[in-house]
């Protein structure tokens, strides 16, 4: 009997015991998914966004009243194929569009040449362990030094008054007209110049940039 009890128990444990995930190389995982099928995977990527496309689809089935699709890109492949238990939809309505995660998962099929992912485990952030709070101070934090932006910027338009505007025009159109009477340039060449300014993007503020390279 205690023989049967400890022998219950072990494969208590061992079911309890969490996979050992191995890391995925994305290129691999793109171009070689039936290498994959049945294997615990760990695949680090971004958030791109909730897609019911590959849901009820008749050759690999999944059902969309219990899972919902999600799409992530890791390195320069966008894996659409990923599906997680719709009981937990709520950990995937918080995330925004390119944030990162850790994807903990088991390929069940390769069918299309695609790795269809059953999603076991998100983790928020690129760090195991790294919690979804400090994910969230930071974004909070790049909202107000975003709304600091925008006060300095309307600060600047009110205490800008209409007659330092007209100066300042003036004081340009004579720099302008008396470099082109010192030959340093042409007005042809001016307005060439002026032409390919207009024509540029107007350059992102650095909250921008920012917000981008996370």
């Amino acid at each position: 009997m205690k023989t049967i009890m400890m022998t219950i128990i072990l494969l208590s444990l061992q079911q309890a015991e969490p996979a050992d995930y191995i890391t995925v190389d994305p290129d691999r995982l793109s171009m070689s998914p039936s290498e994959y099928v049945g294997v615990p995977i760990k695949l680090k990527c971004r958030f791109l966004k909730q897609d019911s496309t590959w849901l009820d689809d008749s050759g690999v089935f999944k059902s969309s009243q219990k899972f919902i699709g999600i799409i992530v890109q890791a390195g320069d492949r966008i894996f659409a194929q990923l599906f997680y238990p719709r009981d937990r939809i709520e950990q995937i309505e918080r995330l925004e569009s390119n944030d990162r995660l850790i994807i903990y998962g088991r390929v069940f099929s390769s069918r299309y040449n695609f790795p269809w992912i059953d999603v076991e485990k998100i983790s928020e952030g690129w760090v195991v362990g790294e919690e979804p709070e400090k994910v969230r101070e930071e974004r909070i934090k790049m909202a107000r030094d975003y709304e600091d932006f925008l006060k300095a910027r309307s600060k600047i338009l009110k205490e800008l008054k209409l007659d330092d505007v007209r100066d300042i025009f003036f004081k340009q159109e004579a720099l302008i007209e008396l470099l082109i009477e010192k030959k340093v340039f042409t007005r042809r060449e001016f307005e060439q110049q002026y032409s390919l300014q207009k024509a540029k993007p107007t350059p992102a503020p650095l909250w921008e940039i920012i917000m981008q390279e996370r």
